[in-house]
């Protein structure tokens, strides 16, 4: 794929689940952190976790609406 093309979508939820999946991972010595983050600034402070989460938000969003 071209670097000019728009990233897709489902580009995007992959990212999306891979940014969520590094918050889940925890390291031995910092278990009350996240191990894969090198975005975190604190707890709840996180512009990766929160893009993530508001693209699951929106996807979430269009597949359950009512017709």
């Amino acid at each position: 794929m071209p670097i000019d093309e728009p990233v897709s979508r489902a580009t995007e939820l992959f990212v999306a689940k891979r940014v969520l999946d590094a918050h889940w991972t925890r390291t031995v010595d910092r278990p009350w952190q996240a191990g894969g983050c090198r975005e975190c600034r604190g707890h709840g402070d996180c512009p990766q976790l929160d893009w993530s989460l508001e693209l699951l938000a929106d996807v979430a969003a269009v597949m359950f609406q009512k017709q």
